[in-house]
C-alpha cells in the first residue's frame, strides 16, 4: 500500500613563500587525519556525517561541485586578496599604510578558506592545500597576542569591540572559527583550530570574565561557536556561546540608533514572538539558538526555537525556499507579506539550510529536511550562476533583465561554502540507526556502535524518484533505516530485498525500516513525481488566482526567452503538462512544458537554472485560468483557514 502523502508545511600562494616551504611546514604541522566520524563532543541525538565520509557521484550536484572547485574557487582569489595582504601586514611579512575598508572584509576571506577546506575534503588537491597553508600561517602571525584575530582592524589602528552594532568584529571571529573546523576537518591539521581555540578564549575573557557590554549585531559567532565546542569539547566554547544568545534583548548602551528589532536584540530570546530584522542576521542567530539549545538540554531555548522555526516556515517564506522579503532592511516583513519582487537574499537563503539543519538535529522531523532540499535545490543554486563565476545577491521570484555580477560583500563565498557542503546533509545517525535525508547517488560509511554500515545510494533524483540504497553492515545485525518521504510526495513504494512493504513504520516524516540487516541488502524506494501546481495561503495576496509548478523537490520557473519574450503566462484549466529532459541543455535539465488559456504552448524550467541566458524576464507565478473565482472569498480581511492550518503553499485542489 502507498504511503499516504504528508503535505508540505514550506512551502597564487599570498603569503611570501615558496610552494614548496609551504608543503614542508604542512607536512611538520599535519595531525593524523581525524576518524570519519563526526563531531566527537555533542548531546544531539541525530549527528550528521562529516563531509569528507560522503562521497557523491550523482548527475546534479557532482558536476556542480566540480565547477565551483575548478572554477568557482580559482576565481574568488581575485576578491580576497587584499585581505588576504592584510594579514601579511599585521604578521609583519609587508609594510604598507591601508586605507578604510568595509569591517566585514576579513570574514569574505574565512568563508572562501571555508570553502576550499570542503574541496580539499572532496579532491585531493596540493596546491590548493599548500596556498591554504601559507594563507593560514599569515592569519596565524596576525593574531594578536590577547588572542584577537582581525586583520583589517588591527593593520587599520581601529579598537577592537569599539563599535558593536558595525564593526562586526564577532561576524568576522565565527567565519575564522566556522573556515578553521572545516579545515581541521578535511586535512587534519591544527594551525588553523588554534587560531580559532584562542580566539574564542579572547572572546570569552573580554565578554565574560572582564563583563564588557553588547553584542555584535550581526549574528554568526554563536553558531561558529557551538560548532568549535562540538570539535574540542571545551565547555567555555558553549558558555561563550549561551552567554552570547542571552545577551541578545538586554538594555546595552547601543552605538546606533537603528531599531533593536533589526538585530533580534529588541527582547530576550525566550519572549520573541516572531521573527524581525535583517533576515541573514536572523537566521545564523537561530540556528545558533537551536545548536546552544540542542548542547545544552535547555527546554526554554528549544522552545523559543520552535516558535521561532513556525514563524518562519509557516508565514514568511517563499515556495522555493528563499527568506527576506524586505528591501528596506533586507529583512522579514509582516505574516504573509510575500511579494514576488522581494528581495531574498542569498545568504539568507543559506542561512536557512543551517537554520533547517539544527531543527532537524533538535526534533528529527522530515519537515526540517524538507527545508532543506528545498533551499538547496532552488534557492541557494539559483544564486550562484551555471558559470561557476557569477552570482546574484538578490533572488526575486519575478525579475526582469536583471545581469548577474560579483557583489562581494558576502553572497558568493557564502553560495560557495554551502553549496560545496551539500554531503554533510545526505545521511545523519542516532545512536542505533541510520538516517537518509536527501536522495543523492553517493557512498558513505556509517559509523554505529557494533560497527561501521556502508551505504550505496544510486538514483537519478531529483529528476526522477527512482532510489535503490544498498546496506552494507560488517555482519549481520538489527538496527534501523530511516528514510525521509518528502513532503511533497504523495504517495511512495518501498521495497526490501524485491519485497513491498505494505504498511512500514512512520515516525515524524520517516519510514522507519527496523529490521536485521545482511551486507548487500537492497531497499528500493519510489516517489512518483508528477508536475504539480501549488497555491499560495489567500493571504499571500499577490499570488491569489496564480499558481505555481513544482515536480518532486524542485519549483520551476517561466523565462521569457521560452516564451515568445514574455511570462505574462494564463495556464489553462487543464495544462496538459508533460515533461522533457535535455541533457544539453542548462546543465542538464528536465523542462515543463504546458498549455496556456489561449492554446500556446508554454515551457517551464527549474528555478535554479533561471537567468543563465541572455537578458530576460523571469517569474515563477503564472495566472490560473478559472482560479481567480475560487479564490475571490479570500479578498476580505477575513482569510479562511480550511484546509490550511500550518501551511503556507499546497498542491492545487481544483479550478
Amino acid at each position: 500500500m502507498p504511503l499516504s502523502r504528508r503535505h508540505l508545511l514550506l512551502a597564487g600562494l599570498a603569503a611570501p613563500v615558496a610552494v614548496q616551504a609551504a608543503r614542508a611546514a604542512s607536512a611538520r604541522s599535519r595531525r593524523p587525519r581525524p576518524p570519519m566520524t563526526s563531531s566527537p563532543h555533542t548531546r544531539a541525538e541525530r549527528i550528521a556525517l562529516p563531509f569528507p565520509a560522503v562521497r557523491l557521484h550523482d548527475a546534479f550536484w557532482s558536476p556542480k561541485q566540480t565547477v565551483y572547485r575548478e572554477r568557482t574557487i580559482p576565481h574568488s582569489w581575485q576578491y580576497v586578496q587584499r585581505d588576504i595582504e592584510d594579514n601579511e601586514i599585521a604578521a609583519g611579512w609587508r609594510h604598507e599604510t591601508r586605507g578604510q575598508d568595509t569591517p566585514w572584509n576579513q570574514a569574505n576571506l574565512h568563508k572562501v578558506l571555508e570553502t576550499c577546506a570542503y574541496a580539499l575534503g572532496q579532491a585531493p588537491n596540493a596546491e590548493l592545500d599548500a596556498k591554504l597553508d601559507g594563507i593560514i600561517r599569515a592569519i596565524v602571525g596576525a593574531q594578536q597576542p590577547n588572542g584577537y584575530i582581525n586583520a583589517l582592524i588591527t593593520v587599520r589602528g581601529m579598537t577592537p569591540w569599539a563599535n558593536l552594532d558595525g564593526q562586526h568584529d564577532g561576524y568576522v571571529a565565527g567565519h575564522l572559527i566556522e573556515a578553521a573546523v572545516a579545515h581541521y576537518r578535511a586535512t587534519g591539521k591544527s594551525a588553523f583550530l588554534d587560531v580559532a581555540k584562542k580566539a574564542a578564549e579572547h572572546i570569552h575573557q573580554h565578554f565574560i570574565e572582564e563583563g564588557h557590554e553588547g553584542v555584535c549585531g550581526h549574528a554568526g559567532l554563536e553558531l561558529a561557536l557551538v560548532r568549535l565546542y562540538r570539535e574540542t569539547g571545551n565547555p567555555r566554547e558553549l558558555e561563550l556561546a549561551l552567554n552570547w544568545i542571552e545577551r541578545r534583548g538586554k538594555p546595552w548602551r547601543y552605538t546606533s540608533d537603528t531599531p533593536r528589532s533589526y538585530f533580534m536584540d529588541h527582547l530576550p530570546i525566550r519572549e520573541v514572538p516572531e521573527v524581525t530584522g535583517h533576515a541573514v542576521r536572523t537566521v545564523f542567530y537561530l540556528t545558533g539558538v537551536a545548536d546552544a539549545a540542542i548542547e545544552t538540554g535547555d527546554e526554554t531555548l528549544k522552545a523559543a526555537a520552535r516558535r521561532l522555526w513556525r514563524d518562519t516556515v509557516d508565514r514568511k517564506s517563499y515556495v522555493n525556499g528563499s527568506v527576506g522579503s524586505q528591501a528596506s532592511d533586507e529583512g522579514f516583513g509582516p505574516a504573509y507579506d510575500l511579494p514576488n519582487h522581494g528581495y531574498n537574499e542569498s545568504c539568507a537563503a543559506c542561512g536557512m539550510v543551517y537554520f533547517a539543519d539544527a531543527m532537524f538535529r533538535m526534533d528529527g522531523h522530515a519537515e526540517s529536511m524538507d527545508v532543506v532540499e528545498r533551499v538547496l535545490y532552488n534557492a541557494i543554486p539559483h544564486g550562484m550562476g551555471l558559470d561557476g563565476v557569477t552570482s546574484y545577491y538578490r533572488n526575486p521570484l519575478s525579475d526582469e533583465k536583471n545581469p548577474r555580477g560579483n557583489i562581494w560583500v558576502c553572497c558568493p563565498p557564502c553560495l560557495s561554502r554551502t553549496l560545496l557542503r551539500v554531503q554533510e546533509y545526505v545521511y545523519a545517525r542516532t545512536a542505533r540507526d541510520l538516517v537518509v535525508n536527501l536522495y543523492v547517488a553517493s557512498d558513505a560509511t556509517v559509523p554505529l556502535p557494533d560497527g561501521p554500515v556502508t551505504l550505496t545510494q544510486e538514483t537519478n533524483y531529483p529528476w526522477d524518484g527512482e532510489v535503490k540504497l544498498t546496506v552494507t553492515p560488517q555482519s549481520p545485525r538489527r538496527f534501523a533505516v530511516r528514510l525521509r518521504i518528502p513532503g511533497w510526495s504523495r504517495s511512495a513504494t518501498i521495497r526490501v530485498n524485491g519485497r513491498r512493504l505494505t504498511r512500514p513504520r512512520m515516525e515524524h516524516g520517516y519510514a522507519v525500516l527496523r529490521r536485521e540487516w545482511k551486507p548487500g541488502d537492497v531497499v528500493e524506494l519510489s516517489l512518483p513525481m508528477p508536475v504539480e501546481r501549488m497555491e499560495a495561503h489567500p493571504a499571500v495576496t499577490e499570488n491569489r488566482g496564480m499558481v505555481a509548478l513544482q515536480r518532486g523537490p524542485l519549483v520551476y520557473g517561466f523565462e521569457g526567452l521560452d516564451n515568445d519574450g514574455t511570462v505574462a503566462i494564463t495556464l489553462a484549466k487543464e495544462p496538459k503538462f508533460a515533461t522533457e529532459h535535455r541533457a544539453d541543455f542548462l546543465g542538464g535539465v528536465t523542462v515543463v512544458i504546458g498549455r496556456a488559456n489561449d492554446g500556446k504552448r508554454v515551457t517551464a524550467i527549474p528555478f535554479h537554472a533561471l537567468a543563465n541566458r541572455e537578458p530576460s524576464s523571469q517569474a515563477v507565478w503564472a495566472s490560473q485560468e478559472g482560479l481567480t473565482e475560487v479564490t475571490a472569498s479570500a479578498s476580505g480581511e477575513t482569510v479562511p483557514e480550511d484546509g490550511w492550518k500550518g501551511r503556507l503553499y499546497r498542491p492545487l485542489a481544483s479550478v
